[in-house]
């Protein structure tokens, strides 16, 4: 299972691959994580018109997306402890449950927890094996993906990640 959800961006009226894509978001979503060329990048606040501007990454999406997925969730760490989002729980049953509570006092009621191996389901709690997460890590995340941000595709070796309500759709679980 992938982290986020993945489009094909499109390429009307554009030669070549971009530095830079705008995705559209919603204003209510903010922070966002974007994907720059050095590291990931919070903006605060969507530009005119409700986009944000997300960098183009060079390296073949399918593999090179986990390295990226990685960093990403632990900017979301980082920033969730330093904004004091609450997002952070033990990689216990107990911690699982604390998650999935969190979650759903955003109303998310159907989530899915990203781990490094697939264990059992735990209380009604899909599993997914990643093995780009840390062995007792792990992160619980909607099922309906679009609502933590996308993965835009451009081809088969460049693609953007935009990462909007990370303090309402992403728990993380586990020392990471």
């Amino acid at each position: 299972m992938t982290l986020l959800q993945v489009v094909q961006l499109p390429h009307v009226g554009v030669k070549g691959v971009p530095l830079f894509v705008e995705i559209p978001v919603h204003a209510d979503t903010a922070p966002y994580l974007v994907t720059a060329h050095k590291s990931p990048l919070w903006i605060e606040a969507p530009l005119r018109g409700e986009m944000v501007r997300s960098a183009m990454i060079r390296g073949a999406w399918q593999k090179d997306i986990f390295k990226t997925y990685y960093a990403m969730v632990m900017e979301v760490i980082r920033q969730g402890k330093e904004r004091s989002w609450g997002n952070m729980f033990p990689n216990t049953p107990e911690g699982e449950k604390a998650a999935q509570e969190y979650l759903e006092s955003f109303e998310l009621t159907e989530v899915e927890t990203l781990n490094h191996i697939k264990p059992p389901r735990v209380g009604g709690v899909l599993h997914a094996k990643n093995t780009w997460i840390p062995e007792g890590s792990a992160v619980m995340v909607p099922r309906d993906r679009s609502y933590l941000g996308i993965v835009g595709v451009w081809d088969a070796d460049t693609y953007t990640v935009v990462i909007h309500n990370p303090a309402r759709g992403m728990a993380v679980l586990g020392d990471w």
